[in-house]
């Protein structure tokens, strides 16, 4: 009878011991991975939400205020030097962003002050106001001359009519990217503009040309150019927001601004939007018959038409609305400055946090810490189903831990039954 009674003992105790086992080592692969979802960008939504940003803008100015020195009598100088140094290189971008930068990095009382003289205008623009009440801590020759540079707006008293505003300056790799003409009948002068962003149909052929060679070293062009030409033709095709980001692209790639992960990155996005096993036959196709230069440029772009892939076309153009986002909050020369430190699509929502936030703040703080800049946007966590479940699930595993752990402390340490009352009494 007490073998029978220790029998279903033993056997439950060794279940529950596999069980604990299980989830001793179950629970922290979970956690680990909730963890980096949370901590690493995997969580970094497409679109950002208020909340997120807010917290991407409390780190930014965290992060400038650490890129300053700790004693207060360095900080005018360091800030100095780095607006001075930002006006040397012409760089209007990061200039703009580190006299925005200015109470952050001048500490609490140059800071204050700043913050005060910002209030108190009444013209202009929240940043237009910032900028100006950081330029009088600047020696007066060189404010001017960062009022000239930036093409900041004068004081309110001059004639609107005698306003001259300076045109932002657009990037040489911008400013010559393949604006000769498009040689096609009939085509509507509003889409012109596009067409200078695009390319040719001379250039497709060229480029088609020698990608057919073997010469893979122009690919994320060619097939940008023939995704946006192929999609020019179609009423729900790229948008101007598409057209203006496919330019950027194009130019950070020739220019070898990229990076070479977010190089392939982008080859292999480009390459999902128009399989080459699809695109490569029909190019080669269309390259054998006998035809002008623009004609069978004309139908390497019908061929791209034929080979795109629509779902790998919709991945290829939330990143594009991503970069053309950037462009609209800052500018074609600080989204080409973003996309150089940019790894993959996780970096390119997080230059997209980091826009929103700051502004031309991102670009000055990309200046300052490269890559690692792109960490600071790691502020809120997408809150999506599947984070949402791996919560869950850790909370589930975490009880049913508990559980076995008591389970197994009543099994092998049972309270002695009570002792019998004696006899007689």
């Amino acid at each position: 009878m007490a073998r029978q009674r220790k029998q279903p003992t033993k056997q439950a105790g060794w279940i529950l011991a596999v069980i604990f086992n299980s989830l001793l080592i179950l629970l922290p692969v979970i956690g680990a991975n909730t963890v980096r979802k949370a901590y690493e960008g995997a969580g970094v939504a497409e679109q950002p939400t208020i909340d997120a940003i807010m917290q991407t803008k409390g780190r930014i100015d965290h992060a400038f205020e650490e890129l300053s020195p700790n004693e207060a009598g360095r900080k005018l100088p360091f800030w100095q030097d780095k607006v001075q140094g930002a006006l040397e290189e012409k760089d209007v971008d990061a200039l703009r962003g580190y006299l925005i930068s200015a109470p952050s990095m001048l500490g609490n009382d140059l800071g204050k002050q700043v913050r005060i003289r910002a209030e108190a205008e009444s013209k202009g623009t929240n940043e237009e106001r910032l900028i100006r009440a950081a330029l009088q801590k600047m020696p007066e020759s060189v404010a001017r001359a960062i009022e000239y540079e930036i093409g900041l707006p004068q004081a309110p008293i001059t004639p609107p009519e005698a306003v001259v505003v300076v045109p932002k300056a657009i990037p040489e790799e911008i400013a010559g990217e393949e604006i000769g003409e498009v040689i096609e009948a009939g085509v509507r002068p509003e889409l012109a503009w596009r067409f200078r962003l695009l390319g040719s149909y001379g250039d497709l052929a060229a480029m088609s040309q020698r990608w057919v060679g073997g010469d893979l070293s122009d690919s994320i062009v060619f097939k940008l150019t023939g995704i946006g030409l192929a999609q020019q033709g179609i009423s729900d095709g790229f948008s101007d927001g598409h057209i203006r980001a496919v330019s950027i692209v194009k130019s950070a790639s020739r220019s070898k601004r990229l990076t070479p992960k977010f190089t392939e990155y982008l080859d292999a996005l480009t390459g999902a939007a128009v399989p080459q096993d699809a695109l490569m036959p029909a190019v080669k196709a269309v390259l054998g018959e006998v035809a002008t230069t623009d004609v069978r440029g004309a139908r390497v772009r019908d061929a791209f038409a034929q080979s795109i892939d629509p779902a790998g076309l919709t991945r290829l153009e939330i990143d594009l609305e991503q970069i053309d986002k950037i462009a609209t909050l800052t500018s074609p020369a600080a989204t080409l400055t973003l996309l150089s430190v940019a790894e993959d699509g996780t970096d390119l929502r997080r230059a997209r946090m980091l826009a929103e936030a700051g502004g031309t703040q991102a670009v000055a703080l990309v200046k300052e810490r490269g890559n690692e800049a792109l960490r600071v946007a790691d502020a809120g966590v997408r809150w999506d189903n599947t984070m949402v479940l791996e919560i869950m699930s850790l909370t589930a595993a975490g009880l049913l831990l508990f559980w076995v752990a008591l389970s197994t402390f009543r099994i092998y340490f049972r309270r002695p039954p009570p002792k019998g009352l004696p006899q007689g009494i």
